[in-house]
């Protein structure tokens, strides 16, 4: 098969994607609402008998009060996993009523460890579809999404921790989502800092060295990478980063046309079809690009 019939069945084959993650949703969104509502019910008895001293005949305004506030709590967080605007304090609301009910129904059964294992079964068990679902929104989402960081390896964490730390908060710092670039801008910080330790010492160069020489460390995220388009004054990088664009706008409007996304992924497959070979954070950048000379033209 010829890497044009490869890409085009590739192309091809993202619509039925969608259409099949869209039909599963479709089925597990009412089997999520049927376990929240089992495990309201189940507990809606108990926090109705233990309000009604003060609440009288309204005390079932309590227990539906407070499964419908979660419900609600929990599908707005969803949806704004969804638009990448995540507002975490929506979950953690959701989670202390969660545990609020768990609580009183655990109180309710009077140190029995099967009657309290009951009780808190159903809960965590929808917090886990939920947080299942969240985890498939969040990384779906982070394909097309530009403004997402990118997760430190947990291998990483274990065999490095101090780097990986210093590593992370350069990250968040710097505002640096390509994991793969945050290693560059790690790996050129350290080259520029083992050469002030030659120059000045070890431990002294951090008092002995110039402070252009150390404020020039917190410069380096702000400096361009390096890669093939450093060499942009060459007539060859020149044409090498015009065929790069030319592909990736293809591909955006082949996008377009058939309603899925522009993803990193996606970009990146098509232009190792067409024989070339290009760093994530440089894909990141042209996606970027791309979609501002979008805007531009739907706007004019």
């Amino acid at each position: 098969m010829t890497p044009s019939g490869a890409g085009a069945q590739k192309t091809a084959q993202a619509p039925r994607e969608t259409r099949v993650i869209k039909w599963v949703a479709a089925g597990v969104a009412p089997l999520i609402v049927a376990l929240a509502v089992l495990g309201g019910i189940g507990s809606f008895t108990t926090i109705r008998q233990m309000a009604e001293p003060h609440f009288g005949g309204l005390a079932w305004i309590v227990p539906v009060g407070m499964d419908v506030g979660i419900l609600i709590l929990l599908a707005w967080d969803l949806l704004m996993e969804y638009l990448d605007l995540p507002w975490p304090v929506l979950r953690w609301v959701a989670w202390l009523y969660i545990a609020g009910t768990v609580l009183v129904n655990v109180s309710a059964a009077h140190g029995s460890l099967a009657g309290s294992v009951m009780t808190a079964a159903m809960p965590v068990l929808f917090i886990t579809v939920v947080e299942g679902v969240r985890h498939l929104i969040r990384r779906w989402v982070g394909l097309t999404s530009l403004n997402r960081v990118e997760r430190i390896p947990a291998t990483r964490w274990l065999l490095a921790p101090v780097s990986s730390l210093l590593l992370w908060r350069r990250m968040v710092l710097w505002h640096i989502t390509e994991y793969r670039q945050g290693l560059d801008l790690e790996h050129r910080h350290l080259l520029a800092v083992s050469e002030l330790q030659q120059d000045y010492g070890r431990w002294s160069w951090r008092w002995r060295a110039p402070l252009a020489d150390r404020l020039a460390l917190n410069r380096l995220p702000a400096q361009d990478p390096p890669g093939p388009a450093a060499d942009g004054n060459t007539t060859k990088a020149k044409r090498r980063e015009n065929q790069l664009m030319d592909i990736a706008r293809q591909l955006h409007r082949e996008v377009e046309r058939e309603g899925g996304q522009f993803s990193r992924d996606r970009l990146g497959q098509r232009l190792r079809e067409s024989g070339f070979t290009i760093a994530n954070y440089r894909l990141t950048q042209m996606i970027a690009a791309v979609r501002n000379e979008a805007a531009r033209r739907g706007s004019s």
